[in-house]
């Protein structure tokens, strides 16, 4: 494939071969990957980052989500959703709203535990005496 926009068609190979890349050469399933990754670049980066945008008010890597899909397409994370992408109409689009969900529920699952620390620190301190607190310390005997 060339380095001009890829099809849907040319989308649809590499999902294809994508979880049968690390079977053979490793320096050609590079730059498969490589390919792939400039492609979701330029294609799908901008919509998923303004879906997680809109979505949790994140800012995303253009990168780092080419990187995140190749490695969902190879690990081959959910067949339905990726037999769905080989068969829908739009499949750019189509993954585009399936990377973004991603990374809205493992935002959404990554802030919640930043959220349940603060509540068991908020709990701490509420239950701590406020002489120790404003001390700087435990209690004293």
């Amino acid at each position: 494939m060339s380095s001009e926009r890829w099809s849907d068609r040319d989308l649809r190979a590499f999902v294809m071969r994508a979880p049968r890349l690390t079977w053979g050469d490793d320096e050609l399933a590079e730059v498969d990957r490589r390919a792939f990754r400039a492609q979701l670049v330029a294609i799908a980066a901008p919509g998923i980052q303004a879906r997680v945008l809109a979505e949790v008010g994140a800012l995303t890597s253009p990168e780092g989500l080419a990187v995140l899909c190749c490695e969902m397409l190879e690990d081959y994370v959910d067949a339905r959703k990726r037999d769905w992408l080989l068969v829908c109409a739009e499949p750019w689009e189509y993954l585009e709203q399936w990377v973004a969900e991603a990374v809205v529920k493992t935002y959404r699952t990554t802030t919640r535990r930043r959220d349940k620390d603060a509540k068991v620190l908020e709990g701490i301190a509420a239950a701590s005496s406020r002489s120790a607190l404003e001390g700087g310390g435990g209690e004293q005997a």
